[in-house]
């Protein structure tokens, strides 16, 4: 196609396919655009007709893309943001700003950054709103690629080169366990800590779908289990047993608390748990690795000046630190930190 041919293509067509492709469906996608669905419809037999493929298939009720429309995806949506970045203002004042952001946060990031997020925008933004939505959720990738979310932030592995990446903090693993425990008056060996029983967060209630703790979506690989001590308990002469799986962190200090089950968290997040809960923090003898809490991003969002100031406002709330006021009593001075 050259460029006498490019000035004869109608942009709404772009969009038109854009939205099929979200959408997977003529309907929603009529309704989404404010068109009656024979002129979705039109629109879509000129696109086929300009592009020489079907790029969609029919199957019960929804549409399916073809070979060519994904070729295409990546490149449309790329384009249709370029535009509507050189049409908009480029200028983002916090304190004059109303709008809505959205974020996807994983249970932790909903406990230790959140907050601090919240009361950032509450003095620089007083006109700026938050939604938080849970990272947990299996589509939660799907929802940055369709610009329902403005970021993510959990833990992931793997991710495609069409978003964008930074780490907010490097954190390793403890265990919690209640005040008055057995293991407290221990040598608190990995065995003797391996051989109780365990209390996980399982963010999605899917282990059986799972990869070693994580959950493959759409080219990235994340992390939404975050037990390993239980599966390495072999190497340490015990047998390790999730006792109970629970779908996040706000639960563990009740069930910590009422039961000799043990408990490995974040250490930001078992600190401050010490601090409002009757539990005390074990350093595990084994030693953890750390794992990088991350934020995520699409690539088309570098043209919106609120989520590039949004993303500045993330990473100092993840800066500050939690501990600025809590009491010594939790603060661990061995291997075992005693009430």
């Amino acid at each position: 196609m050259n460029i006498k041919d490019i000035r004869k293509v109608d942009l709404n067509l772009l969009v038109v396919f854009d939205v099929i492709l979200k959408e997977r469906s003529i309907a929603a996608a009529a309704a989404r655009l404010g068109l009656s669905q024979s002129a979705t419809s039109h629109a879509l037999a000129r696109l086929r007709k300009l592009i020489g493929d079907e790029l969609f298939t029919r199957d019960a009720g929804s549409v399916h893309p073809t070979a060519r429309a994904l070729e295409l995806a990546a490149p449309v949506q790329q384009a249709l943001a370029a535009i509507a970045g050189a049409l908009v203002s480029h200028e983002f004042v916090p304190a004059l700003a109303a709008r809505t952001l959205t974020v996807a946060a994983s249970d932790y990031s909903c406990m230790v950054i959140v907050p601090r997020l919240i009361e950032r925008l509450a003095v620089a933004a007083p006109g700026v709103d938050l939604r938080v939505v849970p990272a947990g959720r299996l589509d939660v990738i799907r929802q940055l690629d369709d610009a329902r979310i403005d970021l993510a932030l959990g833990w992931f592995a793997v991710v495609p080169g069409r978003f964008g990446r930074t780490t907010l903090i490097e954190e390793d693993y403890v265990f919690i366990v209640r005040t008055g425990h057995p293991l407290l008056a221990a040598e608190g060996t990995p065995a003797q800590i391996l051989g109780y029983p365990h209390v996980v967060v399982d963010y999605t209630g899917n282990a059986e779908d799972l990869i070693d703790g994580f959950f493959p979506e759409r080219g990235v690989l994340r992390r939404v289990h975050l037990e390993r001590a239980v599966l390495e308990a072999p190497r340490h002469g015990a047998i390790g047993r999730i006792a109970a799986r629970v779908p996040g962190f706000a639960v563990v200090p009740a069930v910590v608390t009422r039961t000799d089950l043990i408990a490995s968290l974040p250490r930001r997040l078992a600190l401050d748990l010490c601090d409002k809960h009757r539990v005390v923090l074990i350093e595990p003898p084994m030693g953890s690795n750390p794992v990088a809490v991350e934020m995520l991003w699409h690539w088309r969002s570098e043209v919106d000046p609120g989520i590039h100031w949004l993303r500045e406002q993330v990473r100092q709330a993840a800066i500050d630190d939690p501990r600025e006021n809590a009491g010594g009593d939790a603060r661990p001075s061995g291997p075992v930190s005693h009430a």
